[in-house]
């Protein structure tokens, strides 16, 4: 089998980015975040999830750190999440004192059990993190209505469910917080 090799005397920009670029960088002098596409960027997503407000970080992981200081995770704060999750989703809280706790998944969504929450909460629980797996949404309405009951937050982990939806909404709309990705 032949190594792959991108050939650079063809141009693979096919699109109008390099407009954009030149238009962002060059013309308005911007380099960093927080310029004219972050905030159409935002403002779309803000319009099609229907979400109060839409802010990018450089990746969800930063988005998860930016969450559990929200959250205002403390030492000994213990956070539910799925035993099947990327190791960003647990080092978010954990990089603050908080001890995560694993519940298992299911086997037809690999998302987080929902009939197994109520057994994982203590008194030092403070967040239920979902994780939307591949596209697949978690069972929100129950984790919603035990996050309500129990008064903690919810934390969507949607990283890898862009424009997915549960029951007609789309994921990252349902707990305070969410994360996505354009992954």
């Amino acid at each position: 089998m032949k190594p792959f090799k991108i050939p650079f005397n063809k141009p693979f920009i096919v699109g109008r980015e390099l407009y954009y670029i030149s238009q962002a960088v060059i013309e308005n002098r911007h380099t960093a975040g927080d310029g004219t596409f972050t905030k159409k960027c935002q403002a779309w997503l803000e319009e099609r999830l229907g979400c109060r407000k839409a802010l990018l970080t450089h990746s969800c992981t930063a988005a998860l750190d930016m969450a559990a200081m929200l959250a205002d995770i403390k030492p000994g704060d213990e956070i539910i999440m799925p035993s099947f999750t990327f190791v960003s989703t647990a080092n978010a809280f954990v990089l603050r004192g908080g001890i995560p706790v694993f519940v298992d998944i299911r086997s037809d969504t690999l998302c987080l059990d929902e009939t197994l929450i109520e057994e994982a909460i203590t008194h030092k629980t403070r967040a239920i993190v979902p994780v939307h797996y591949a596209g697949v949404p978690c069972r929100m309405d129950t984790i919603m209505e035990i996050a309500q009951r129990k008064r903690l937050w919810v934390i969507e982990d949607a990283a890898q469910a862009l424009l997915s939806q549960y029951e007609e909404r789309y994921m990252g709309t349902f707990g305070q917080m969410a994360c996505i990705s354009f992954h």
